[in-house]
């Protein structure tokens, strides 16, 4: 029995907020999928709504960063980091270079980048250099403190340096004063989101990257972004299927903003088609065609997508029945006054022991509106296995109403005006 005295008001979130939390890595200078495969590639980021692309900040770049922003309004988290001599991507670290790349973005691409990002993770590529932790610090604070005296670049965020361990992390140490997001790269092989970890202090869940990570970096606790993230499809090496992948991608996005990440880049847009797990991690696959991930991203953002200024979300005063304790939720409101939903269960969608995908029960759920909200309708868009949404009706009696939850995402609009049922995923 639900006691309405109990049940305080939840505080809705901006619905764009979450959309504009979703980004994906891209590989323009990579000739053999990226630059030839550029118009398809570009129509397809379109068709997503996805707002931010991760990228190497070099020439070849530049010109499709500015392309996109253009023509889509898509911005460039422009990742840092030129070597010395040689084409090796070994070489250690020139500081010396962090002029030319801050003039290049500044002078070719400054309308299309939304941040600048210290180098990707050096403590596994620094070849040579024997002293990388003195030097990732070095690059990290000149790159900073070129880029804030510099009246054109100095609005634009600075993210610290990708790092792969704890021990890198703990090494390379606080940062606070020379970034103002940290920086993770939060794969979680081919464990569900909210997984509670596989290793030592919980290794590998969200828990981990937010307690053993982010404050090596930043003591004080500035906020997060995950500039890699996600799944790929090689089962012979922690992979799992495109089905259960979908699932976990979406999960991923939501999972990972309701524990605070300000933006996720998902790695990455289109599968480069070499063997191993290197060559399955997009959202799409080498031919272009859609995993079921690209079609749960487009109709995630198809659904929340809100674009305007700045609003203060009102409340809703709810509770959720229910007898299972791996339901997650997420209250979003739009500008126009209605609720959004977002209810999934965070429970496993792959044996990582058999190579398998599950089918976990479903679970019904009653939701009870404990105050008069003037909600009179209540259209539930539920994602399936290939990441495609059905639409469907919930009757409100009483002011209560049921559904189910499953391992995919729900989203539930709640409305004082009739829906009808007009969402077209595309």
């Amino acid at each position: 029995m639900i006691k309405a005295q109990a049940i305080p008001a939840i505080t809705a979130i901006p619905a764009d907020l979450f959309v504009e939390s979703i980004g994906v890595n891209t590989h323009w200078a990579f000739w053999n999928v990226y630059s030839h495969n550029y118009t398809g590639l570009k129509a397809k980021l379109g068709e997503s709504g996805i707002r931010y692309v991760r990228d190497a900040a070099v020439r070849a770049v530049y010109s499709a960063a500015s392309y996109l922003y253009q023509s889509l309004g898509i911005k460039t988290n422009m990742l840092t980091g030129r070597r010395r001599s040689g084409p090796s991507s070994s070489s250690p670290l020139d500081p010396t270079q962090i002029d030319a790349e801050l003039n290049e973005i500044k002078t070719e691409a400054l309308a299309a980048t939304v941040s600048l990002e210290a180098p990707n993770e050096y403590d596994i590529s620094h070849g040579s250099d024997t002293d990388w932790v003195g030097n990732i610090k070095n690059y990290t604070y000149t790159l900073y403190t070129k880029a804030k005296a510099d009246e054109a670049l100095r609005n634009l965020p600075v993210l610290g340096p990708s790092l792969t361990s704890e021990e890198a992390y703990k090494a390379v140490g606080n940062s606070d004063q020379y970034i103002d997001y940290v920086n993770l790269h939060a794969y979680q092989a081919n464990r569900w989101p909210g997984n509670n970890g596989y290793g030592n202090h919980g290794y590998g869940s969200i828990t981990w990257f937010l307690n053993w990570l982010a404050p090596y970096q930043s003591f004080s606790g500035k906020p997060i972004q995950a500039t890699e993230a996600g799944y790929h499809n090689d089962i012979s090496s922690e992979g799992l299927s495109e089905e259960a992948e979908g699932k976990y991608t979406g999960r991923m996005f939501a999972e990972y903003f309701r524990r605070g990440f300000t933006r996720t880049y998902k790695y990455e847009l289109v599968s480069e088609g070499q063997s191993g797990s290197e060559g399955v991690y997009g959202l799409l696959r080498n031919n272009l065609t859609e995993k079921p991930a690209f079609r749960v991203v487009k109709n995630l953002i198809s659904i929340l997508s809100d674009k305007g200024p700045d609003f203060t979300p009102g409340s809703l005063n709810y509770a959720i029945d229910w007898g299972v304790d791996d339901v997650r939720q997420i209250l979003f409101q739009k500008r126009d006054g209605d609720f959004y939903l977002m209810v999934w269960l965070e429970v496993p969608s792959w044996n990582v022991t058999t190579n398998v995908d599950l089918n976990p029960s479903e679970q019904g759920l009653l939701v009870t509106l404990i105050n008069n909200h003037n909600i009179t309708n209540v259209t539930l868009y539920a994602f399936n296995n290939i990441g495609d949404v059905n639409t469907s009706i919930c009757p409100i009696n009483n002011n209560q109403f049921t559904f189910h939850a499953t391992d995919k995402i729900s989203i539930l609009q709640l409305s004082s005006h009739n829906n009808s049922i007009s969402h077209d995923p595309y």
